[in-house]
């Protein structure tokens, strides 16, 4: 038996169920022993169950390295390093500290507080875009006393976005503790502080992207980076390896500049910008830019008046350490940041996509890299070992990250899928492509929903889908039917568990990263194959470059792991037992994609029989 193994085992032996054999986690860990050593990158997929924080910590703890730890949701943050941190520590008998570090933007800014709280009537609501000062402003003055993070997640409830704002700033326009006049007390400082003096740093996804973009500049040196739930590094880096440009950050910079500059119209010359972007883009939203030449020449009106409200801030001569000379520092931050990227912008190639996002009121010109993989290569393959996992891993991740040469390593999960429930296919359903075929599943769902008395969590593809589900559901069903958007997502799922009746209809933020173990569900619908669209604008673009492999590289992967994502919600405990139900007829009778799709899934057994499905439903709800 290997080390890695035996220490592993001490750790385990620590835990309230006394040590349960799994040979998956075992493996597992050792493939981070390996990344370790060798400082080589693992992919690593790892089935429910299976433990990954306790195997990945294991090793890293064990040989005194210096980690990162990049999550996808701030639960596990916690997690990580509230409860399975200080456990791998303790199995181990060594001292470890851990530390928790997230963007600029999380943290309050002192220095902006100050500055909010000692200006006008006027200029408060100019600054909180017309929220009231007090609404919000004395309830975070009495938490700013006595928080020890100045993270915003300690506000319940959380201000409002346009409150947040105004009480943060983002990196692009901080000067840095040692140019600020409330720089001795910087949350954010003392965060990355912390930091630097931890052996094992949590942080995000989005957070360690910027990192990969800045060249290293965001975090101390490590030796090995785990990046978990890492099905979603394409998407996150390459948002974070892009650029950004809307009016609305051409508002903010003119809301910046008013009473910093003399001058009043170089801020209006910033909201004359800001309407001429919008109008441009509005009208192509979810669209790659059309028209080349007209946003050049809008960019280019952009950059020279950005270049003026620079060359006004230079000249002003505010008094060192008062509040005008910080916010000066920090506008012509904003602005010089805003310089680079519309030049990026421009000078964008065939390897970068220019697309409109966001909606009609607030269009986002996004400029998105086509391939991350030499950028990873440069700044992160090349410096460090790394463990990539998740429950779900596309083979093709890889390849999608710039390691075309490395596998998928899969360690099983230790539950007996088989003897727990059933992966139902409704082979009989009319093609989900079909006109009317949507009346056709709500009835269906009604039933199975009925036999299984509530219990259920319906997924669907689109909000539209879910809405039309909802009408028939709500009026069909005798059980409550709860939708997504009726209330946030936490007061959602207090509510799902708390009635076994009820039914929860959700679309993609909730096919991943909900837990909801136990009897309160036992059946998870899938409303259809969740095939991207055919219209996204990056994935055209990496389609065209792909060619004819475009389907089983850019769009076959993607269906993998959100199916794996949803089917995953229903067994999350060795006790747990139900039906996943896909109600798309092409997962049994597409023969070019169905097995490609049915690996990826929980091993259930498998049926085509409604009556069969419809008999355990009610026998687990009896």
């Amino acid at each position: 038996m290997s080390s890695t193994i035996t220490q592993l085992g001490r750790v385990t032996q620590a835990l309230p169920s006394g040590g349960e054999h799994r040979p998956g986690q075992e493996k597992m860990a050792e493939e981070v022993a390996v990344a370790l050593e060798t400082g080589t990158a693992v992919f690593i997929e790892a089935g429910t169950g299976t433990g990954k924080s306790l195997a990945y910590l294991t090793p890293i703890i064990d040989a005194g390295k210096r980690a990162v730890v990049a999550t996808a949701t701030i639960a596990l943050q916690g997690q990580l390093v509230d409860k399975d941190i200080p456990l791998v520590a303790a199995g181990l008998d060594t001292a470890v500290s851990a530390a928790i570090l997230k963007g600029r933007n999380n943290y309050l800014c002192n220095q902006r507080m100050q500055e909010l709280d000692r200006a006008s009537r006027t200029e408060q609501l100019d600054l909180l875009r017309g929220s009231s000062p007090d609404d919000h402003l004395e309830g975070i003055k009495e938490w700013a006393q006595t928080t020890q993070t100045g993270d915003k997640e300690e506000l319940d409830p959380a201000p409002p976005s346009d409150v947040w704002q105004a009480i943060s700033v983002g990196a692009d326009e901080c000067p840095g503790a040692s140019r600020c006049p409330s720089g001795e007390g910087c949350f954010s400082e003392l965060a990355r502080a912390s930091a630097r003096e931890a052996d094992i740093i949590v942080t995000n996804h989005h957070y360690y992207g910027l990192n990969v973009a800045s060249d290293g500049a965001l975090l101390p040196e490590h030796d090995l980076v785990v990046f978990d739930e890492a099905h979603h590094l394409p998407e996150v880096l390459s948002s974070t390896c892009g650029t950004d440009l809307s009016g609305g950050r051409l508002r903010s910079l003119s809301r910046r500049v008013r009473g910093v500059l003399t001058d009043d119209e170089l801020g209006r010359g910033l909201d004359v910008s800001a309407m001429e972007l919008d109008n441009l883009l509005r009208d192509e939203v979810g669209n790659q830019i059309s028209n080349g030449a007209d946003l050049v020449e809008v960019l280019v009106t952009v950059r020279d008046r950005s270049d003026q409200v620079l060359a006004g801030l230079r000249k002003t001569n505010p008094k060192e350490g008062s509040d005008a000379s910080a916010r000066v520092e920090r506008a012509t931050l904003a602005a010089t940041s805003l310089i680079n990227d519309i030049d990026s912008v421009i000078e964008s190639d065939e390897s970068d996509v220019l697309w409109i996002d966001g909606s009609d009121n607030n269009p986002v010109l996004r400029r998105t890299p086509l391939d991350v993989g030499q950028i990873l290569i440069d700044q992160l393959w090349d410096e460090r070992g790394a463990v990539l996992t998740s429950a779900t891993l596309p083979q093709a991740l890889p390849s999608q990250l710039g390691l075309p040469d490395n596998e998928v390593e899969r360690v099983g999960s230790p539950f007996d899928y088989e003897k727990l429930g059933l992966l139902y296919c409704a082979a009989h359903l009319p093609d989900p492509r079909q006109a009317g075929s949507r009346d056709v599943v709500h009835a269906e769902m009604a039933q199975l929903i009925t036999a299984a008395g509530g219990r259920t969590l319906g997924l669907f593809t689109s909000y539209r889908a879910m809405q039309e589900a909802a009408d028939y559901l709500q009026e069909d069903l005798d059980t409550p039917v709860m939708v997504q958007g009726e209330a946030s997502r936490s007061v959602l799922i207090e509510k799902f568990t708390a009635n076994p009746e009820n039914t929860l209809l959700a679309t993609l933020s909730f096919w991943q990263g909900v837990d909801l173990p136990g009897d309160t569900l036992t059946l998870v619908t899938i409303d259809r194959l969740p095939f991207p669209r055919p219209d996204d604008p990056v994935l055209q673009a990496r389609r065209r470059l792909a060619g004819p492999s475009a389907f089983r590289t850019i769009d076959l992967p993607r269906a993998q792991m959100l199916l794996a994502q949803g089917a995953g919600r229903l067994i999350r405990r060795s006790d747990d037992r139900g039906v996943v139900a896909v109600l798309d007829a092409r997962l049994a009778n597409n023969k070019s994609y169905r097995w490609d799709l049915i690996s990826v899934l929980p091993p259930l057994r498998r049926t085509k029989d409604l009556d069969e499905v419809l008999d355990f439903l009610e026998e687990l709800d009896s």
